[in-house]
C-alpha cells in the first residue's frame, strides 16, 4: 500500500535498495515514475498526470510493475546493468536550461528601490547507478513550455518559460519537494522605475539545498540595475539564502560558469551583463 509521505520528516530522494524484480514508485508533481530491477536491467516507466490526476507525493513504495494494457500513455526506457548494481540514486535536479518567469502581473521597482522575491521551478528527477555514480536517466516533474530570450531569432537561447504569481513573502509559497525556490533580489540604482515582466533564472548554474522544512532552494540570485537600460549584472550566492534557514546540500550545478561567453544583452527584456569573469558569486 502507499504511504503519504510527509517531505519534512523523510526527503523523497537518496539511495534506494533494489531487490531482484522489485518495482518502486515516486509520484511527484505531474510525474509518476516506476523504477524496476531486473536480472541484468533497471526500467523506467513514466507518465505525465494532468492537474486533476496529480495525487499524493510518494517516493520509492514497493508496488506492481504498472501494466501497459491499462495505461495507454506510459513511456519505457532500459538499461543493461551489472547484476550487482542493486542500489540506484534518485536525487534532484535544477532544470537542463535557463527559466524565464513570466510574472502574472507586473511589479515596478521604483529609483533606488529594492526587494526580494521568491520563485519556485520544477526539479527535475534523475535515476542514476551507484558507487560509483553513474547518470542514466533524468525526466522534469512538471515539463515547462519552451521559450526564446533574447532581441531576436539569431541572438539568445532557448530557455523554459515558467507564468507565475511572484511572491514577497515566503509564508505564501505552499511547500511543494518537487520545486526548488529561488530567492531573486533586485536593485534599481537607475533614475527610473523598473517594470519586470520577465526574469531569466540560470538554474544550471545553480545548486540544490534542502530546508528542515521539507523545501528545497537554489542559491540567492542577486540583479543589480545601474544604468537606466535593461540590463542587470548578475551575483550568485555561494550557499543556500538565509531565508532558508538551516539547509543541506543535495546536489551541485548542472553547469559551471563560462567565462568565455560574450555580454549578452536583450532589448526590452530584463537581460545579464556579465564581467570579463563571467558572473560573479557572492556570499550570503
Amino acid at each position: 500500500m502507499e504511504q503519504i509521505l510527509n517531505p519534512a520528516e523523510q526527503p523523497w530522494w537518496g539511495p534506494f535498495d533494489f531487490g531482484m524484480d522489485e518495482t518502486r514508485l515516486w509520484r511527484l508533481g505531474s510525474l509518476e515514475l516506476w523504477v524496476s530491477r531486473f536480472s541484468s536491467e533497471v526500467r523506467v516507466t513514466s507518465r505525465g498526470l494532468s492537474q486533476e490526476d496529480e495525487g499524493p507525493l510518494c517516493a520509492g513504495e514497493l508496488v506492481a510493475l504498472p501494466d501497459p494494457t491499462d495505461h495507454e500513455d506510459l513511456a519505457v526506457v532500459r538499461y543493461g546493468v551489472r547484476e550487482s548494481d542493486k542500489r540506484l540514486q534518485i536525487m534532484p535536479a535544477t532544470a537542463d536550461r535557463a527559466v524565464v518567469v513570466k510574472s502574472e502581473k507586473t511589479f515596478i521597482v521604483p529609483p533606488g528601490g529594492a526587494i526580494s522575491a521568491f520563485v519556485s521551478s520544477p526539479l527535475w528527477v534523475r535515476v542514476d547507478l551507484d558507487d560509483p555514480v553513474r547518470p542514466m536517466y533524468a525526466q522534469p516533474t512538471n515539463r515547462p513550455s519552451d521559450t526564446w530570450f533574447g532581441p531576436s531569432t539569431i541572438e539568445g537561447e532557448l530557455c523554459y518559460a515558467i507564468r507565475t504569481s511572484v511572491r514577497f513573502n515566503l509564508e505564501n509559497l505552499p511547500v511543494r519537494p518537487h520545486r526548488a525556490i529561488s530567492v531573486v533580489r533586485i536593485l534599481n540604482h537607475g533614475t527610473t522605475p523598473l517594470p519586470l515582466e520577465r526574469l531569466r533564472i540560470p538554474l544550471p548554474l545553480l545548486s540544490l539545498f534542502a530546508g528542515n522544512n521539507g523545501r528545497v532552494w537554489t542559491e540567492a540570485i542577486t540583479l543589480e540595475r545601474n544604468q537606466d537600460d535593461n540590463l542587470a549584472d548578475i551575483k550568485l550566492g555561494h550557499a543556500a539564502p538565509t531565508e532558508a534557514g538551516p539547509c543541506t546540500l543535495i546536489a551541485p550545478p548542472r553547469a559551471t560558469m563560462d567565462k568565455r561567453d560574450p555580454i549578452r544583452t536583450f532589448t526590452g527584456l530584463l537581460g545579464l551583463r556579465k564581467s570579463k569573469e563571467g558572473y560573479e558569486r557572492i556570499a550570503e
